[in-house]
């Protein structure tokens, strides 16, 4: 509830330096990031010293396995003006119920949905194994389907890469933010979220984009729901996904008819 003129007079400088630092175009000090999160009441000013005091490695990476990392990431895909994001060991993680995360060993962030952005865009790339993935809790993949199918017949754009496909595909997530300071590559894991800034990144992800069809993405989450829901034990087990592999390339699945929207 404070005025930008407000956070600005407690930095001792104008509303547009304050934007520029808000927008990613001017870096900010250890001394203005404890003012505004002691405004703002921010309780994670530490983990963001720290990840502000890193440097780019050999790699060009900048690690964040500070507590809260996976909260941090949310928070810039919620301000992204565009979202691209590729998974080719589990689902995205904006699309991932709280259990199917737990089940996977990742960590979940509750949110109201798949981030839309007004004006924005945001298209999420799974690799058809992924969904087709086997399990000793298939209500739990059935239900995670379920959502997804769900989220796209609200309009989130889902793209399901099929396991057939030629084009080598970078293992775990792959996300490509577009911020107001300009676009970011991340690689989060279990523990960590790596920020990188190549272009890689994006062309893997048009290469992948490229190997799409809406229509078929469909098809395959119907047909991989309907399977899960087949195999579906009554009453249901605990999950425990993580340690089961993909099953191979081209393994067939039980067809079955859309669902009714």
């Amino acid at each position: 509830m404070m005025l930008p003129e407000q956070s600005a007079d407690a930095l001792g400088i104008d509303v547009p330096a304050l934007l520029a630092i808000e927008e990613g175009h001017r870096r900010i000090k250890p001394d203005a990031l404890d003012t505004l999160a002691d405004l703002y009441r921010y309780a994670g000013t530490q983990a963001l010293r720290r990840l502000l005091a890193q440097h780019l490695d050999h790699a060009g990476v900048v690690r964040d396995q500070e507590p809260g990392h996976a909260e941090r990431l949310a928070a810039c895909v919620d301000s992204a003006t565009g979202v691209r994001w590729q998974s080719t060991v589990f689902l995205p993680g904006p699309l991932q119920t709280p259990a199917y995360a737990q089940a996977v060993g990742e960590v979940p962030v509750t949110r109201p949905g798949a981030p839309r952005q007004p004006g924005g865009s945001a298209v999420y790339l799974v690799d058809e194994r992924v969904i087709q993935r086997s399990s000793d809790d298939a209500a739990l993949m059935a239900e995670q389907l379920e959502r997804l199918l769900s989220l796209l017949d609200s309009g989130t754009d889902i793209r399901v890469l099929p396991a057939t496909g030629s084009v080598p595909q970078p293992a775990g997530h792959l996300v490509e933010l577009h911020l107001p300071g300009g676009p970011v590559w991340a690689r989060p894991g279990p523990d960590r979220v790596d920020y990188c800034a190549t272009l890689g990144f994006a062309e893997a992800i048009t290469n992948s984009l490229t190997g799409t069809d809406p229509g078929f993405s469909s098809e395959a989450l119907s047909r991989a729901a309907a399977a899960h829901r087949a195999l579906a034990p009554s009453p249901r087990r605990a999950p425990s996904l993580s340690g089961n592999p993909p099953p191979p390339a081209g393994r067939p699945v039980p067809s079955s008819p859309r669902r009714a929207p």
